[in-house]
């Protein structure tokens, strides 16, 4: 899989040159681990070879195949092939092959991994009935115990293995990677995200001009011109159609930072006060941990609020769940007391915000009445942002907060212990739900830091933005 992506991250993967993966990452194999231990309940049956070292596991899984056994981790190897399956099932003279995917649906890139692991187990002499995914079932409920059966979705998908017919042209070429010396450079392109971002992107994109035109809004224009041999936005050609946007970002090289300020005073002058700043933190697993949610279900566990009247004072509140209990009946209400008002909720990007809402409304139907009205309340900082209303090329093409703040202010997150959302939410989850950081009230602490400087921001922009408009 990682050849098919880019031969640059095979080569750094086999030789063990990948970074060190950070918690976050940790977590999502984590989550795979976790969903497969209830795929296992189905087959109560089976042999489970998981844990086993090389060699005893290829001896083990020979012995169980003889057997006819439903085997979960069986391993083959044939001329310096191996794989090693999630799940294989006898049926007469044939097997089913299983591959288990902790996701809420079958993607394109599925295919192929399984088609690998067939043609392996042909190769080693089994015959392959029909191959299948199992995944999430997107829409199962908590409620109390989890029901394996309820939570688990099959998918066959055996002719899509079947078409893909690719494996033997591929393998030579890999092995010829694998083998060298040293790698190769690949232009960067698409395949950088695709299926999954590259670990080496960093390191690969960092040569690019430190104003590139795959920071313009438009992939489809940007990756035209970069493939065109064009880099540096300075040398898009005259006459390229180019969005709105993508016009302002280079205006902005010159005449820095671009403002509108018709637009931005339009938008302030919307704003109903008092502004309630308002910002969650989130976590989520695959398996779901707590009645009344759906896997990868965003599960609040904090937030912080400003409320700002119109005579610029200030009051801060917030909200940090203690414990691993679902976190969510307590926030709900102190929420409730915090955002009580009629005045606007302003969020950064509030589509998450609402989103986060309204499965709370979905979940408690108790406040479900209030969260709706407080719903209607919201309004969008980011709106001037995505527009570009203002726009300073430090901002790179971005309109996130993270960007905004410094761009507009000076401020940024930099100084902070906690300075992104990804931390954030595996920081609380490895400390609280399922403890195994010992630094506990040391990550509260740094937590409520970061969770406030958010809400912080959003007062602080808007103040901003009032000076520019009466300049």
């Amino acid at each position: 899989m990682n050849g098919l992506q880019c031969p640059r991250l095979l080569w750094f993967a086999n030789k063990k040159l990948l970074p060190e993966i950070d918690l976050s990452t940790e977590h999502k194999f984590s989550q795979g681990h976790d969903f497969e231990e209830y795929v296992k309940k189905l087959y109560p049956d089976s042999l489970d070879l998981n844990g086993l070292g090389f060699k005893e596991n290829l001896e083990k899984t020979k012995e169980a195949v003889k057997n006819k056994k439903t085997i979960f981790e069986a391993s083959f190897m044939i001329d310096n092939l191996f794989v090693r399956s999630d799940l294989i099932i006898p049926q007469g003279d044939s097997w089913d092959l299983i591959e288990i995917k902790s996701t809420t649906q079958s993607k394109p890139q599925h295919i192929p991994d399984l088609a690998f692991q067939k043609y392996v187990l042909e190769k080693a002499g089994l015959k392959v009935n029909k191959c299948f995914l199992i995944y999430l079932n997107k829409e199962y409920v908590k409620n109390g115990e989890i029901d394996p059966k309820e939570l688990t979705v099959q998918e066959e998908v055996t002719e899509k293995v079947n078409s893909f017919t690719d494996i033997e042209s591929h393998i030579p070429k890999f092995i010829e990677v694998m083998n060298a010396s040293e790698y190769k450079d690949i232009p960067i392109g698409q395949h950088c995200n695709k299926p999954y971002e590259c670990p080496l992107k960093k390191e690969c994109w960092g040569t690019l001009p430190e104003n590139n035109v795959l920071q313009l809004t438009n992939w489809r224009i940007y990756w035209k011109l970069f493939n065109k041999g064009v880099q540096d936005i300075k040398d898009i050609p005259e006459g390229t159609k180019l969005a709105a946007k993508d016009e302002v970002l280079i205006k902005s090289l010159e005449h820095n930072p671009y403002i509108s300020k018709e637009h931005i005073k339009h938008f302030l002058g919307l704003l109903n006060y008092p502004l309630y700043h308002f910002d969650y933190e989130t976590f989520d697993t695959a398996v779901p941990l707590f009645d009344q949610s759906k896997p990868y279900q965003k599960i609040a566990f904090q937030y912080s609020l400003h409320i700002e009247q119109k005579d610029g004072s200030v009051e801060h509140k917030e909200f940090l769940a203690e414990g691993n209990e679902d976190p969510r009946p307590a926030m709900l209400e102190q929420m409730k007391t915090d955002l009580e008002g009629t005045g606007d909720i302003v969020a950064f990007n509030k589509s998450f915000e609402i989103s986060v809402m309204n499965k709370l409304a979905e979940n408690f139907p108790e406040h479900k009445d209030w969260l709706l009205t407080a719903i209607n309340r919201v309004v969008d900082l980011a709106d001037p942002f995505r527009a570009f209303y203002y726009y300073n090329n430090s901002q790179k093409g971005s309109y996130s907060l993270k960007k905004v703040l410094p761009a507009i202010t000076g401020k940024s997150y930099s100084e902070l212990e906690i300075n992104n959302g990804g931390d954030a939410s595996m920081l609380y989850f490895y400390s609280h739900i399922k403890p195994k950081l010992k630094n506990k009230e040391i990550i509260r602490k740094n937590l409520l830091k970061y969770c406030s400087l958010d809400t912080e921001a959003m007062v602080l922009i808007i103040d901003e933005l009032n000076k520019l408009i009466t300049e």
